[in-house]
């Protein structure tokens, strides 16, 4: 791979890299908005289990989507 396909390949990698992040920084809007809910409001033990449970769902699919968009072997090619 000569220097220009290195640099077209970082620049595909930065550009999904970047729509991943943007991904992720809805995700953690939405856990900010259950925090406030949480914070705001006086919850059942089944309706803090709920919203809890959406809490972590979120967690895990930030995590994911931060550890697959690090990649940048395999992301490349799928541009």
């Amino acid at each position: 791979m000569d220097e220009r396909e290195e640099l077209t390949a970082e620049l595909q990698w930065i550009k999904y890299r970047t729509r991943m992040l943007d991904v992720i920084e809805e995700k953690l809007l939405r856990m900010r908005q259950i925090a406030e809910i949480i914070k705001e409001s006086n919850l059942s033990a089944d309706e803090i289990e709920s919203i809890n449970m959406e809490f972590n769902n979120l967690a895990e699919q930030i995590r994911a989507l931060d550890g697959e968009s690090r990649k940048v072997d395999e992301n490349i090619d799928n541009e």
